[in-house]
């Protein structure tokens, strides 16, 4: 959203034209000093470049673009010139190296956009590396006497051209401006590659080539400002609408009394438009515990300690003059209640002389301090705890909802990592792209039912009986990455798909129950639910109606339960497990882990088995505590007549030392991988072979 003054413009002009003139040959030096064709061209490129490169360099605020690549080519093409002019004896290899990196570089300009869904792990330095390897291979090769020069030539820009033309397919479906642009410089750079070949092979006069090298700097330089122009006319169309756009009337949080989204986003946005010297970085913060306390007390009194929160943090920051004001210089308001939990501050960082980020903070850091604690209400006190997401104006984007969701983004990552700020970067956008598509492609699988489903065999260790099987889930993805269930599960409840994929899970693992009754062979398939889903009503009735389908009692389907979930405190967990084994579903705890609030909801409620996961074994040694608590585990269900499968006994070291501890059933790729139903009855019979009567 800038803003550019008549003045500036004007200015800028007239520096340009004058330097414009120290390059042109005046009547009076041209009659005493010839020059040639290659000279002209280099006054005209220094003419026609500085100017150019100034604005772009000067200009504020400047578009987000690669400054360097325009300088680089320019730098570049004189060089050509240089070599072709004054270096007659040795222009040809000087010139080649030249005119490859022209190529190279206006290639990498054409490959310097993000990209999505396969191209989003085409990492920056991936890139840059297959560049530089590319570049000294030709340097080898035009050194060497094993290609001649034209070979040489050739092999550069045909693995070039390859790599331009898989950046475009990569990225046909980011925008059409990227595309024109990618197969724009994409024809030059071809034109260009033509242009050098002919001239190395005789075809091509040395004069043409320059001109040839000439017009293809202008088309890329003119390609690349192409994206220049056109964001600085719509930054300035932006500004001209907001600061002619009345502003919305103040208008307040009733919870809080502080300015409410709508307010503060148009107030941001004139504020943006009015000041264009001023850097803003958009804070996001809320308080991570309050759902809980809201739980406890309930809407309206957590709401009277939200308020207290609010006007506590409000007063600590009320002389921060770096802070955007919401209000007027009299009664100054810095804070701003978005939607949710959710609070917003925005900093100007122009002036600051020290680093962003550490201002930031540090600023964050006091907030942080300011909260009041511990607060109470009646009998009831607690600590409120903040979290803070940062993204900064004009480094991604100047659309303020975009910077204030990125703003949320870094908040959310923040949570995850348990830190207290967060800050929004290319990273974590690439990241949240990927996430995206992932939840696109899930959604689509489980849709078309793409899922790959197999069955695991628990046994007891000792003499290989069968005792039941687990239904495992995998996902493989178009680019050949394959998911397990456990990330399936989180980005289903992230897309909303974790209920849908609960029913295919149950429906699937009847289909196993089926087979197996089929052949003989009745024992509980256990499965594993997303932790949401299990609290869906509507899932005890589903699997209900498929009991009755299929024909199968329900006591044969066993559902593994995380540890967390039978240890919450909620009406609806306890009842959707009441209801669970009402039907006669078997409950077992995965990933038990024998904490003491564990064994005493085993004493409380009946469950069917626990699962350890046995893995850490492989490389444990005498007396680690890795191996202690696996041992403890064991002795402590033996002693409690509880069923224990350790999981993930891979080979046979983990399995003979599962069985020394006294551990009785176990699964893992010592037995099997996995078995499709389709393989089910040839794994039975050769596992009956080789295990005669012990099934």
């Amino acid at each position: 959203m800038a803003s550019y003054s008549a003045a500036r413009l004007v200015m800028f002009s007239l520096f340009a034209i004058i330097l414009s003139f120290s390059f042109i040959s005046f009547e009076a030096s041209a009659a005493t000093e010839s020059f040639s064709f290659i000279e002209f061209n280099i006054a005209f490129v220094l003419g026609l470049s500085l100017p150019v490169l100034l604005m772009v360099f000067i200009i504020k605020p400047r578009p987000v673009i690669k400054k360097r690549l325009p300088v680089l080519l320019t730098i570049t093409l004189l060089g050509l010139l240089y070599s072709l002019n004054f270096h007659p004896q040795n222009h040809l290899y000087l010139s080649l190296i030249f005119s490859g990196l022209i190529f190279q570089i206006i290639s990498y300009w054409s490959s310097n956009y993000l990209l999505v869904g396969k191209a989003l792990d085409f990492s920056l330095a991936l890139k840059n590396a297959l560049f530089f390897g590319l570049f000294c291979l030709y340097l080898f090769l035009l050194y060497s006497t094993a290609v001649s020069a034209s070979v040489a030539w050739l092999i550069l820009t045909s693995v070039q051209i390859i790599f331009t033309l898989s950046y475009i397919w990569l990225s046909r479906n980011i925008s059409h401006e990227v595309n024109i642009r990618s197969i724009i410089l994409l024809a030059i750079n071809i034109a260009f590659a033509a242009g050098v070949y002919f001239w190395l092979e005789g075809r091509l006069a040395l004069n043409l080539l320059v001109a040839v090298s000439v017009i293809t700097y202008l088309l890329a330089m003119a390609n690349g400002c192409w994206h220049i122009v056109t964001t600085l006319i719509a930054r300035e169309n932006d500004h001209k609408a907001l600061s002619t756009r009345p502003q919305v009337q103040v208008s307040y949080d009733p919870t809080t009394n502080l300015p409410n989204y709508q307010y503060a986003l148009s107030f941001f946005e004139h504020s943006i438009a009015t000041n264009e010297s001023a850097r803003y970085a958009v804070i996001i913060f809320k308080p991570t515990n309050f759902r809980q306390i809201n739980g406890v007390l309930g809407h309206h009194n957590s709401d009277i300690l939200l308020l207290q929160l609010a006007y506590c943090l409000q007063k600590s920051i009320e002389s921060k003059h770096e802070l955007l004001n919401f209000s007027t210089p009299e009664a100054p308001v810095r804070l701003a209640r978005l939607q949710g939990l959710n609070f917003l501050l925005v900093m100007d960082v122009s002036q600051t002389k020290h680093s962003e980020e550490i201002i930031i903070e540090q600023l964050c850091k006091e907030l942080a301090l300011a909260v009041p604690g511990p607060m109470s209400f009646k009998s009831f006190s607690s600590f409120f705890k903040l979290a803070f997401g940062v993204a900064f104006v004009g480094q991604e984007s100047h659309n303020v909802t975009e910077v204030i969701a990125w703003a949320e983004d870094a908040l959310l990552h923040a949570e995850k990592q348990q830190k207290l700020v967060g800050f929004f970067n290319q990273e974590l956008a690439i990241f949240n792209q990927q996430q995206l598509h992932k939840m696109e492609q899930l959604k689509h699988a489980i849709q078309d039912n793409t899922i790959h489903w197999s069955l695991q065999p628990q046994v007891k260790v000792e003499n290989k009986r069968l005792i039941g099987f687990e239904l495992q889930v995998s996902w493989q993805r178009q680019d050949d990455e394959t998911l397990k269930l456990t990330d399936m599960m989180v980005i289903a409840e992230q897309s909303g798909d974790a209920y849908t994929l609960s029913r295919q899970i149950v429906s699937q693992a009847f289909k196993a129950l089926v087979k197996l009754q089929h052949l003989n062979m009745l024992i509980p398939v256990a499965i594993k639910l997303p932790e949401n889903s299990l609290l869906e009503p509507d899932l005890i009735d589903y699997i209900e109606q498929q009991s009755v389908k299929h024909n199968v009692d329900c006591q044969w389907l066993m559902v593994e339960v995380q540890e967390a979930i039978l240890l919450m405190s909620s009406p609806q967990a306890k009842a959707s497990i009441d209801q669970l084994k009402s039907l006669g579903v078997k409950i077992s705890i995965d990933q038990f882990s024998g904490s003491y609030e564990a064994l005493r909801y085993i004493r409380r409620m009946a469950v069917s088995g626990i699962k350890i996961d046995c893995y850490s074994l492989a490389k444990a040694t005498a007396g680690s505590s890795d191996k202690a608590i696996i041992n403890a585990l064991i002795t402590l269900t033996r002693k409690m007549d509880l069923p224990l499968i350790g999981t993930n006994i891979n080979v046979i070291a983990i399995e003979e030392m599962f069985i020394a501890m006294g551990g009785e059933f176990g699964q893992g790729q010592r037995y099997s991988a996995g078995i499709t139903q389709e393989e089910l009855p040839y794994w039975l019979t050769a596992w009956q072979k080789q295990y005669p009567e012990k099934t």
